[in-house]
């Protein structure tokens, strides 16, 4: 098991993340495209590359949140696939070999009692989108030997969002990051479409959950944390400490030593 720190919006540069992630005795780095700083445009596969060797430490990127595989619109839908197979070639040559993304849910319309998401109702068109987009990068995928996976959002437990689980599961080549803040969130309601695929789980976001906030310091909620990284310790998971400020990584860090 090894564990590893989000890239950090107050620390928005890689050396000093490299730098931040070797004083804490972490084994890898989540380089997140959210942020501009961490975009192929902007940061160097070689460079990557070259720190990773140099200092020891692995990498994993995390896809931009806006990606959405199942839009309606071709253009925008082709836009994004195209985008994430550049990020995984990009991974590829930087020396990445887990590349974790999230399914979008798309939009909802709130009615006086209650609340519709629009690919709930066009189910069969977005499962199509979906598997055709996947079938696109999980071609590019496999030919570089990066493994892509995919990330509960607070989502899993949707019906649309089961289906799409259960049948992207028939494509053996993708995998899954539980993040288990935002199953807390869920009320934990994501768990057990997960478990179904617990052999499949590579990737983990581990934060605590209170008072209906996650990422919060390890150790300060309601999530058992020792249990957690069991678990992950049992099915050889890396284990991404996704805080989000640098105080609470390392107060995190610190009661990760001493538990």
């Amino acid at each position: 098991m090894k564990i590893g720190m989000p890239t950090l919006i107050e620390v928005p540069d890689i050396i000093q993340t490299v730098e931040l992630c070797k004083e804490l005795g972490l084994s890898f780095i989540e380089l997140n495209m959210n942020m501009p700083e961490f975009c192929p445009e902007k940061l160097t596969s070689e460079l990557v590359k070259k720190l990773s060797k140099s200092e020891n430490i692995e990498f994993t990127l995390h896809l931009p949140e806006e990606i959405d595989l199942a839009s309606f619109h071709p253009s925008i839908r082709k836009g994004n696939i195209e985008r994430c197979c550049e990020a995984i070639t990009w991974a590829y040559e930087a020396g990445i070999n887990l590349v974790n993304m999230h399914i979008n849910s798309g939009i909802y319309f709130t009615l006086p009692d209650r609340r519709v998401w629009i690919y709930e109702k066009y189910k069969g068109i977005i499962l199509e989108n979906i598997m055709t987009s996947f079938g696109k990068l999980l071609k590019v995928a496999n030919n570089v030997g990066v493994t892509l996976c995919i990330e509960n959002s607070g989502n899993f437990h949707l019906p649309f969002i089961i289906g799409v689980i259960d049948k992207l599961s028939l494509f053996e080549e993708v995998f899954f990051t539980w993040d288990i803040g935002h199953d807390a969130k869920t009320g934990f309601k994501e768990k057990e479409i997960l478990l179904r695929y617990k052999n499949r789980i590579r990737h983990m976001h581990l934060h605590d959950y209170k008072d209906g906030v996650d990422h919060q310091p390890l150790f300060s909620g309601e999530i058992d944390i020792k249990r957690m990284l069991l678990f992950a310790k049992k099915h050889n998971i890396k284990v991404v400490i996704e805080v989000k400020t640098v105080d609470s990584l390392k107060e995190s860090i610190k009661l990760l030593v001493t538990q």
